[in-house]
């Protein structure tokens, strides 16, 4: 049963911050930093779950050890820092190549670590198992997990710099708060409408709790709030004249789809690793992935909106 409850107190609290935030590009930084370092630690608890029930007893100790390694968080603020002190987008793509190989490095690192602590203890582990197996086995574990560590760099962390890149233009604070608001209004109008009139099932083999009646009402609310965004010009801290109403329903519209689909790919990772939540940090919001995959698949076709139909209307600041 949905704790609505607990989902308005959260969103009470949380939306004064966020409207803060997207006033200053450097405390939206800060945030999305903050949000990043909790989003890996979900992320790899969740590669680890999905490691630990396809692997024996005794490889689980490695496991546990990848997942404990913090250093991997470094290539992500790394990059994020750098998305903020770069305004050419072309500088950002190459910060993003260089925070993936340092990703890679990083995972070697850790895999030549344990290399040599099984050389150490060769005598030891080779009265249970060869050694050269345990080898083959580390090796494709440490595979697996520099291909998700790309899949969360891709997917979670590289969409969030084109939030930042938006504050070229004066209406920045604009943008952002059509793409916030549009993203949580379709997560919140599809458990709303999922929950009371959902019938008709919409992925079940992924997501079986999501009914086409949910992603109809998750679209509706979107674009319905947006409307109603664009007529708030009292707002005075965000410019919002300048903005036509057709890109405000526009923009909803592509943030509800692009959502849809994200919330679905996370579904399916929380599948695998057996999990109904990614976490626990917010009551009746479910974890930080939870409630990220819709803004974080939604903001690169946010921007891509931008760049080829608002380019001509927006002001440089």
């Amino acid at each position: 049963m949905v704790n609505w409850t607990q989902r308005f107190v959260t969103g009470l609290i949380g939306g004064p911050i966020v409207l803060y935030t997207i006033q200053n590009q450097l405390a939206l930084c800060v945030l999305i930093n903050v949000v990043l370092y909790l989003l890996h630690a979900e992320f790899q608890k969740l590669i680890s779950n999905v490691l630990k029930h396809n692997c024996s007893d005794s490889d689980r100790w490695y496991v546990e050890t990848m997942a404990s390694s913090w250093f991997i968080r470094i290539p992500t603020h790394y990059f994020i820092t750098m998305a903020i002190m770069q305004s050419n987008p072309l500088s950002v793509h190459l910060h993003m190549i260089i925070s993936i190989f340092f990703l890679l490095l990083v995972r070697l690192m850790n895999y030549l670590k344990i290399s040599d602590f099984l050389k150490q203890n060769e005598k030891t582990i080779s009265d249970k198992f060869p050694s050269q197996m345990v080898e083959k086995k580390i090796q494709m574990l440490t595979f697996f997990q520099m291909s998700a560590d790309i899949v969360q760099f891709l997917l979670f962390v590289y969409p969030l710099n084109f939030v930042l890149i938006v504050f070229q233009y004066k209406q920045a604070q604009a943008l952002n708060l059509i793409w916030l608001i549009s993203a949580w209004q379709t997560d919140n109008g599809a458990l709303f409408m999922g929950s009371m009139f959902g019938k008709t099932l919409f992925c079940p083999k992924i997501s079986p709790n999501k009914t086409w009646e949910g992603v109809s009402g998750g679209i509706f609310l979107s674009v319905f709030s947006s409307l109603i965004l664009s007529q708030m010009n009292f707002l005075s801290f965000i410019t919002l004249d300048d903005l036509h109403t057709k890109h405000f329903l526009l923009i909803s519209l592509i943030v509800s789809l692009a959502s849809i689909f994200g919330d679905l790919i996370e579904s399916f990772i929380k599948r695998v690793a057996d999990v109904k939540d990614s976490g626990s940090l917010f009551p009746g919001h479910g974890g930080i992935l939870d409630r990220l995959d819709s803004l974080c698949f939604s903001a690169p076709f946010v921007y891509l909106y931008i760049q080829l139909f608002m380019h001509d209307v927006l002001e440089l600041a």
